[in-house]
């Protein structure tokens, strides 16, 4: 019998709170799964009542007896271990001056510093889709530059940025709540048919169905040529999850 093909799409919500990042992002895993609910599997993290301590340079991690492993122990390993087994995965973010939470920070930092000796390779291809939402209480107060910089930290871990469809969205999905500090900001907004709030939520359904859409053809482009890109050493990290 053939093996079944399925994804799984992670969605981190860098929110220390419940509120209009999470609202947008469980809009995005929904149209995700929409793609097909027997192929895309979707899980949500929360850094709401998380502990992220920040990177020390230590560099305990590149001793062979740690194994990649982080000395400091809070919540960055669950986060990493959900992160290293997912397919493709949507952030979403207030902006906090003009970039993203810095609990957030602390865990890309954490993950950049830990993944490549964890898998003991100089550059692993991980091949994952990654995608980007930022909201927050102004118009053009730094959510593309939040989008931006998740962006460029998924080329940097040998990922695949993805973002939504245009005119809508160029870099990811982008919302505003009007300089409404409620928590439910965006979802009154749009439940009012207030244009920004529309184009917010639109943006980030597209931007889940795309990235599914991704990440379920580079799956199984990745099974035609397994055999292929197990001659270098570099797609292993990519070559393990596809074969899960």
């Amino acid at each position: 019998m053939k093996k079944s093909i399925y994804i799984n799409v992670l969605g981190i919500c860098g929110s220390p709170r419940e509120g209009n990042s999470q609202y947008l992002l469980r809009e995005a895993l929904s149209a995700a799964q929409g793609v097909d609910p027997k192929k895309v599997r979707i899980s949500e993290y929360s850094f709401k009542g998380k502990h992220f301590s920040p990177c020390i340079g230590c560099f305990k991690c590149d001793e062979k007896k740690h194994l990649g492993e982080c000395v400091i122990k809070d919540d960055f390993q669950d986060l990493r271990d959900q992160w290293i087994s997912s397919n493709a995965i949507i952030y979403s973010v207030p902006v906090y001056h003009l970039s993203i939470p810095g609990q957030l920070k602390c865990f890309i930092d954490r993950l950049g510093n830990t993944i490549n000796r964890y898998y003991r390779l100089t550059s692993p291809r991980f091949l994952k889709v990654i995608g980007a939402i930022a909201q927050g209480s102004h118009f053009g107060a730094g959510q593309e530059l939040t989008i931006s910089f998740l962006i460029l930290h998924s080329v940097l871990k040998n990922c695949i940025p993805v973002s939504g469809d245009g005119w809508e969205s160029y870099l990811g999905g982008c919302g505003w709540t009007k300089n409404d500090r409620g928590r439910d900001a965006i979802k009154r907004l749009y439940e009012e048919k207030e244009t920004d709030a529309t184009v917010a939520i639109n943006s980030s359904r597209s931007l889940g169905r795309r990235g599914a859409e991704l990440a379920l053809i580079i799956k199984n482009g990745g099974l035609q040529m397994k055999e292929f890109l197990s001659k270098d050493p570099s797609y292993r990290p990519f070559i393990e999850k596809i074969l899960t």
